[in-house]
């Protein structure tokens, strides 16, 4: 999958998020903000019909974060998804991705998310 466009963290997108999830803003990018650019990253391969996923029988199971150095306002980001397996399990698909989250010096952070999408009823 190709890398997504960089994009700048700001400090008013810190403070929304923030907010949202009922945080005290205090400036710092918290722990789970990446999941606000690396969704709509994972979304470019997701959204594409080649590859078939059909969203109304997804749900989000897990989502795990790795910070190999700490994000501030201000950093410009890249994010690169990549499978990392689809696993049937009792009919059911399990799609494991990972995203790298990359600033100039390299990768900063690396999210992972995986979906569960039920099984065609029929």
């Amino acid at each position: 999958m190709p890398t997504t466009p960089p994009v700048t963290i700001t400090a008013e997108s810190v403070t929304r998020f923030a907010q949202a999830l009922g945080l005290d803003d205090t400036g710092a990018v918290p722990p789970t903000f990446l999941i606000s650019l690396t969704l709509p990253a994972a979304e470019r391969l997701i959204d594409d019909p080649d590859f078939g996923l059909d969203w109304s029988r997804v749900l989000h199971r897990e989502q795990r974060f790795a910070y190999h150095r700490e994000l501030r306002s201000g950093a410009e980001v890249a994010c690169t998804v990549q499978i990392e397996s689809i696993k049937t399990v009792a009919g059911n698909d399990l799609l494991a991705l990972r995203t790298e989250v990359t600033d100039a010096e390299g990768v900063a952070a690396e999210v992972w998310t995986t979906l569960f999408v039920a099984g065609d009823p029929a």
